[in-house]
C-alpha cells in the first residue's frame, strides 16, 4: 500500500453569494510511496498549492478522498485534525511561520510540547537534530535575530522533530538566497536519503531536480510526471526544464 493516496480529488470554490464558482482541482489522482521525494510543479493558479493544502488537511475536497497509510482523512473528526497533523505530518512553508516571541529552541520543540512529550525525550531529539542542521549556536536566539536560511532550517527542524510520516513543503526555497536555498536542498536530500518521505510544491526547477520524481499540474489536472532514475541532478534539471516548456506551450508531455 502506498503511504499517500489522492483519489479523484476535486475542489470547487464558490463565491459567497453562490453565483460564481471556480474549479481548482479536477479529479486528481496521485500516489506517493514511503521514502519518496516528490516535487509538484505547475504555473501559478494551476492548483498545486490547493492540492498540498488538501493533503495537509488544511482544506477539504469537494469530492474524492485522501488516504494516509490507508486511513481516509474523511474519517478524522475536526477536533482531532490538529493531533493527526502533529503525529503524521511535518510542514515547511515559504514564509517560515515561526513565532517571534519564542526562541529557536522553543519553536522547534513546540509540536512536542503540544503532544505532552517528556522534557528528557524532547531534548534527546533536539540536540542531535540541531547539530545536524547547524542550529546549535542559535538555539537561544529569536527568529528576528537570525538569517532567512537559519529561519528555514529552524522550520525544517520543527517539521521533522516529530518524526512525521510525510513532510509537506510549500515553496521552501522561495524566500531564500541562492546559497541558503542550496543548503536547504542539501538538507532535504539528506532527509530523503535517510528515508523521510517528502512532498514539495515548487516553482524552482533547481529545487525540483533534487527530487526523485516530478509531477506536473496544469489547470487543476495532473499533466505528466517524470522520474529521475539514475540521472544526476543536472541531467534531471534539463529534463524538468524541457517538460515545463511543453507544459507552458500546452503540448503533449515528452516524459
Amino acid at each position: 500500500m502506498e503511504l499517500l493516496q489522492v483519489k479523484n480529488v476535486k475542489k470547487v470554490y464558490r463565491s459567497r453569494l453562490g453565483g460564481q464558482q471556480f474549479t481548482a482541482l479536477k479529479k486528481v489522482n496521485l500516489e506517493v510511496s514511503a521514502g519518496e521525494f516528490t516535487a509538484i510543479m505547475g504555473p501559478s493558479g494551476s492548483g498545486k498549492t490547493t492540492l498540498l493544502n488538501i493533503i495537509a488537511t488544511l482544506d477539504k475536497p469537494t469530492a474524492g478522498d485522501v488516504l494516509l497509510e490507508g486511513q481516509s482523512v474523511k474519517t478524522i473528526k475536526d477536533r482531532e485534525l490538529s493531533a493527526f497533523r502533529r503525529k503524521n505530518l511535518g510542514f515547511v512553508f515559504q514564509d517560515f511561520n515561526l513565532l517571534d516571541t519564542f526562541s529557536v529552541k522553543d519553536n522547534i520543540l513546540l509540536p512536542l510540547v503540544l503532544s505532552d512529550m517528556e522534557i528528557r525525550e524532547m531534548e534527546a531529539r533536539l540536540y542531535p537534530l540541531a547539530e545536524s542542521l547547524e542550529l546549535t549556536h542559535i538555539l537561544n536566539k529569536f527568529p528576528y535575530e537570525i538569517s532567512g536560511g537559519e529561519k528555514q532550517r529552524t522550520a525544517v527542524a520543527r517539521a521533522v522533530i516529530t518524526r512525521p510520516k510525510l513532510v509537506l513543503a510549500d515553496e521552501p526555497t522561495g524566500s531564500l538566497d541562492s546559497k541558503s536555498a542550496a543548503k536547504l536542498l542539501d538538507i532535504f536530500a539528506e532527509l530523503h536519503k535517510n528515508g523521510q518521505t517528502i512532498l514539495m510544491v515548487t516553482h524552482s526547477s533547481l529545487a525540483a531536480s533534487r527530487a526523485s520524481r516530478v509531477v506536473f499540474i496544469r489547470d487543476g489536472q495532473l499533466f505528466s510526471q517524470i522520474c529521475r532514475g539514475e540521472e544526476s541532478s543536472s541531467e534531471f534539471f534539463e529534463r524538468i526544464v524541457s517538460n515545463l516548456t511543453v507544459l507552458s506551450d500546452g503540448g503533449v508531455d515528452i516524459g
